[in-house]
């Protein structure tokens, strides 16, 4: 990512932070202090945390409709 120098500068104690942030939660879930819980309903994970324009919302839509086609039951909420 080409970013200004300054931007990067500015937000180089943020990333540190998060990190910290993100390290700690790792290790509190490896102690077992933090635990996983399972979901009543099946998840599907489509990308990663990005920024826009990879594609994520019109790769939803068309798996959305794949599933439903194939007569899959998505719930009451999902009206596509």
């Amino acid at each position: 990512m080409n970013c200004p120098l300054v931007v990067r500068i500015l937000l180089w104690p943020l990333s540190q932070l998060y990190g910290m942030y993100a390290r700690m939660r790792r290790a509190l879930y490896a102690r077992g202090w933090l635990k996983a819980r399972r979901l009543k309903a099946d998840v599907i994970g489509i990308g990663n945390v990005t920024y826009g324009g990879t594609g994520k919302t019109p790769m939803v839509l068309w798996l959305a409709r794949e599933i439903c086609g194939a007569g899959k039951e998505w719930g009451s909420y999902a009206r596509l």
